[in-house]
C-alpha cells in the first residue's frame, strides 16, 4: 500500500535506473548479488515506495522471463516499451 507521506514516485530517477539497468551488465551484476548496496553505490537514493516498485518491477521481469543480459540486442523501439511498461506500473501503483 502507497502512503501519501512517501512523497511522490520520482519517474525520472526510476527510468534513469531502468536504462542503466538495460545498458550496464557491471550494475546488473552487482545488483543481482545486493540491490540496496548497489543503489547506493550508484548515487540511487530511492524511497520505501520507490525500492517496493523496482522490487517488483524486477519480479514482474523473472516472472515473464525478460533477462536484461539480452537486452544488448534489442532495438531502440523494444527499450522504449520497456521502460514504458515500467511508467505505467509506476502510475498505476500510484493511484493505489
Amino acid at each position: 500500500m502507497i502512503s501519501p507521506e512517501d512523497g511522490p514516485v520520482r519517474i525520472d530517477v526510476l527510468q534513469r535506473l531502468a536504462e542503466q539497468a538495460m545498458s550496464d551488465p557491471q550494475f546488473r551484476d552487482e545488483a543481482r548479488d545486493d540491490l540496496p548496496a548497489t543503489l547506493v553505490k550508484y548515487g540511487y537514493y530511492l524511497t520505501p515506495q520507490e525500492l517496493a516498485l523496482v522490487v517488483r518491477f524486477r519480479r514482474s521481469l523473472a516472472d515473464a522471463g525478460v533477462d536484461l543480459d539480452l537486452v544488448n540486442g534489442m532495438n531502440d523501439e523494444l527499450i522504449a516499451d520497456v521502460l514504458e511498461r515500467l511508467q505505467r506500473r509506476v502510475r498505476s501503483e500510484g493511484r493505489t
